[in-house]
């Protein structure tokens, strides 16, 4: 009696209460399917695990993404085999003693053992926990003697490793009835003894007709139990959906009867508990055609069931379709229609109404009691099946996938196939991407699990901070959750433009590489934060996966334009700094959001001319060009964060004539050899000239760019302003209109462009600074006669934002530079 295959695999989520309704189905296509397969890995090459015959027994997926299988073969002798995480590799099986072993089932538990219930010889229960690989000796929970059939075994985690069990006990003499009986397994590793849970006798009669069959347990999270199973009256082949429940620390309570209508042909009750504690059952009446699946609730073991609601009404169906309920609440419902020779789902979203059925099976369905589905502790509803083919070789096991965030099934994918024969399959899933399932098929017993899990980081080394100064190298190393067929390191500066990609070779799950703070081109790096992401392909995955980011520091390298240092005397980061002169001959590093101030050295007379040039001398450090009053200009080449004296150490560039410049100012480099250039302008004749930075730390004699400048007022070397590693200028011409000159690259400008009309008119000094705001766009400053300094913020496409206000009236500086 009862029915012939064991409930599907139950895995408890969290739930919140469901909404009554009644909807008559009739079936409709499939939901959009999730397009992003990179997300839902298909199924990897099925692994024998035994090549005689063999009927699997149950399967499940442990707590660190492993997985046991457990089977019998053709004599009745039970098998165990275990499978690592991240592999698809079987350990050899393991052979339990015993002589007839009918039946095993197989239970998580949350400190990562497992526990292994099975029938010996038709009578005996016993149970074994694997523990650290071994199994321990077997223990026996239930002794018919000869005179009880045992079967029907359900098991159930509970907290803190509690393993709950319940099976059917059906005598020798058909005159007396089945009972059902439940034992726990503590967290001490102690079986406690079994009790009868059921009362089919009291409900016989003078005939004892009733069976109490098909039982399934939940625990709650109090450690309470709640059975639920079907009293049969053999006689009327009727059916009636019976529960009972163990409060923590209490007594079995008296069965109770819940359905009032007889349970349809088949049916029996399912069970299923979510991780807050809540228990719901579900059950279904009706015609073979025209059922109606009903549901009740309850909140734990102690307390009563909620009342009973109608929620999908008019359907076909076949087996015991559980209440799938994942964390957020949605529930799903998966069956087999048999007149329509299809698998249904139902899925109704937290606090709404259940949507219209649909197909999830792409063929015929002959046998519904191979439907199986299991949940994962993320949401996530796996089904599998099996369908018939056009002939008889054309069997396949077909599974889809619910992304239970999301509410979107995968469109059906094939597991394995087409055989001949595909027999009693069983599914387990740790996770979205992550499912295991093994069959028996026509070479044996075989299993097969998703590729490798979403790629994700199990441990890394990945240094924050890479001085060039003092290394050769940045080495980061990761170890990933399984094996690459390809990966790659992306560095992008903080405009977002590529550095370098890095790339290496596939295969494992390692991925190690190293950057010598090269560019792609082979210059040196700039200084500042660069941005990794390492993104990676693996087996059977159609997209590429980000999987992990962050940022790296870069120091002792190429100074970023205008970066002077870090504020605090260290060294440069990449920010565009102001320096400025004041009327006792003090210079001072404005850091940051330019109101940042320390002092960077003394002792200067008020008539020099300082520039900020750029690294000219190659020592990692951004130089300042000073022009004296005598007409000299001295290259100074204070140390990274350092001081600017009089005294620090200079290389003399020229020993007079430079005040007939009034413009001088350095866009950054011209010419891209990686040394920054000078632009003057006479003030005689208004004639522009080049003076480019040497190897020698010095400038080569002067180029003339432009005849007569002298419409412009004010000529501002503004770094490079569209990202294209050149530098380029701004002009102001008399009538207040900002034009702009793209540097070409070969110490040349393209033709002007005007970008802005009646601007600047109040400003007395314009100054191109860097990136102030770290976005990797140049920005620009300007103070006004009523000395508040402002600052544009660059777009890097060669223009600017609105003005922002840095100090309002205490720029009084004698020079900005």
């Amino acid at each position: 009696m009862g029915r012939s295959a064991m409930p599907s695999g139950r895995l408890r989520a969290t739930a919140t209460a469901l909404v009554t309704v009644s909807l008559a189905l009739g079936g409709t296509a499939l939901p959009a399917a999730a397009s992003d397969l990179s997300t839902v890995p298909p199924w990897n090459t099925a692994v024998p695990l035994s090549t005689a015959y063999s009927v699997p027994q149950d399967v499940v997926v442990r707590s660190d993404g492993g997985a046991v299988a457990a089977w019998t073969d053709g004599s009745q002798t039970l098998y165990t085999a275990t499978r690592a995480a991240g592999t698809d590799t079987w350990s050899a099986p393991v052979r339990f003693s015993g002589t007839a072993i009918s039946e095993a089932r197989l239970v998580t538990r949350t400190d990562g053992t497992v526990a292994v219930l099975w029938v010996d010889n038709g009578y005996r229960l016993l149970g074994s926990v694997l523990t650290a690989g071994t199994w321990s000796s077997p223990h026996e929970l239930f002794n018919g003697d000869n005179k009880l059939t045992l079967s029907q075994i359900d098991v159930a985690q509970g907290p803190n490793g509690q393993v709950a069990a319940v099976w059917t006990a059906t005598p020798y003499t058909y005159s007396d009835s089945s009972e059902v009986y439940a034992a726990t397994l503590g967290t001490d590793g102690t079986w406690a003894a079994a009790e009868q849970v059921s009362d089919a006798a009291g409900h016989a009669g003078a005939y004892r007709d009733v069976d109490a069959t098909n039982p399934q347990i939940a625990v709650d999270t109090h450690g309470g139990l709640v059975v639920a199973y079907a009293m049969e009256d053999e006689s009327y082949k009727t059916a009636y959906a019976m529960t009972t429940a163990r409060p923590y620390g209490g007594t079995w309570q008296t069965p109770a009867q819940l359905s009032s209508n007889p349970l349809a042909d088949s049916a029996h009750p399912a069970l299923a508990t979510d991780a807050s504690g809540s228990i719901d059952l579900l059950w279904r009446f009706g015609t073979a055609t025209a059922q109606t699946f009903e549901l009740v609730r309850r909140q734990d073991a102690n307390s009563a069931w909620g009342a009973a609601t109608a929620l999908v009404s008019g359907v076909g169906a076949e087996g015991d379709p559980e209440p799938l309920v994942t964390p957020n609440g949605n529930a799903t419902v998966v069956w087999a229609d048999p007149a329509a020779g299809a698998v249904r789902t139902v899925t109704r979203d937290a606090g709404s109404t259940w949507t219209a059925s649909s197909t999830l099976s792409t063929g015929p369905v002959s046998d519904a009691y191979e439907v199986r589905t299991a949940m994962a502790a993320d949401g996530s509803v796996h089904a599998l099946w099996r369908e018939n083919g056009a002939s008889a070789s054309a069997k396949r096991l077909m599974e889809a996938t619910l992304d239970g965030e999301r509410d979107i099934w995968t469109a059906a994918r094939t597991v394995q196939g087409p055989l001949t024969a595909i027999n009693r399959a069983r599914i387990a899933a740790g996770s979205l991407t992550d499912a295991t399932a093994m069959w028996t098929g026509s070479a044996g017993l075989s299993g097969s699990r998703t590729t490798f899990p979403r790629l994700a980081v199990g441990s890394s080394s990945v240094p924050a901070t890479a001085n060039f100064r003092n290394t050769s190298s940045w080495a980061p190393k990761w170890e990933l959750n399984g094996p690459v067929t390809a990966w790659q390191v992306t560095l992008t500066d903080p405009a977002g433009r590529t550095v370098r990609t890095l790339t290496g070779t596939p295969g494992s799950s390692t991925v190690a590489t190293s950057w010598n703070g090269r560019t792609t081109s082979g210059a040196r790096a700039v200084n500042g934060n660069v941005t990794w992401t390492l993104t990676a392909t693996q087996p059977g995955y159609s997209g590429t996966a980000t999987v992990a980011s962050g940022v790296l520091k870069v120091t002792g390298s190429v100074p970023a334009f205008h970066d002077y240092g870090d504020g605090s005397g260290g060294l440069p980061d990449g920010t565009g700094d102001l320096l400025t002169l004041d009327g006792n001959g003090r210079i001072w590093l404005h850091y940051g959001t330019l109101n940042d101030v320390r002092q960077m050295g003394s002792g200067w007379p008020t008539t020099i001319r300082p520039v900020a040039l750029g690294d000219l001398s190659g020592d990692g450090c951004n130089d300042v060009l000073v022009r004296l009053s005598s007409g000299a200009a001295r290259l100074y080449k204070p140390a990274c964060g350092g001081t600017l004296k009089p005294t620090t150490s200079y290389t003399t560039l020229g020993t007079g004539g430079w005040n007939q410049y009034d413009v001088l100012t350095s866009p950054g480099d011209l010419t891209k050899d990686g040394r920054p250039d000078l632009i003057a302008r006479n003030a005689a004749t208004g004639a522009v000239y080049l003076y480019k930075g040497t190897s020698a730390g010095k400038l080569s004699a002067r180029v003339k760019l432009f005849a007569n400048w002298k419409t412009y007022k004010k000529v501002v070397g503004a770094g490079d302003l569209d990202g294209d590693g050149i530098g380029d200028l701004l002009a102001q011409d008399k009538s207040n209109n900002l034009y702009r000159y793209y540097g070409k690259g070969d110490g040349t400008f393209s033709a002007r462009v005007k970008i802005a009309a009646n601007w600047g008119a109040s400003y007395n000094v314009v100054l191109g600074v860097g990136d102030v705001t770290g976005d990797g766009k140049a920005d620009l400053v300007a103070r006004d006669t009523a000395y508040r300094l402002y600052r544009q913020n660059g777009t890097g496409k060669g223009t600017f934002g609105a003005r922002v206000l840095v100090n309002d009236g205490g720029f009084g500086y004698k020079a900005l530079f």
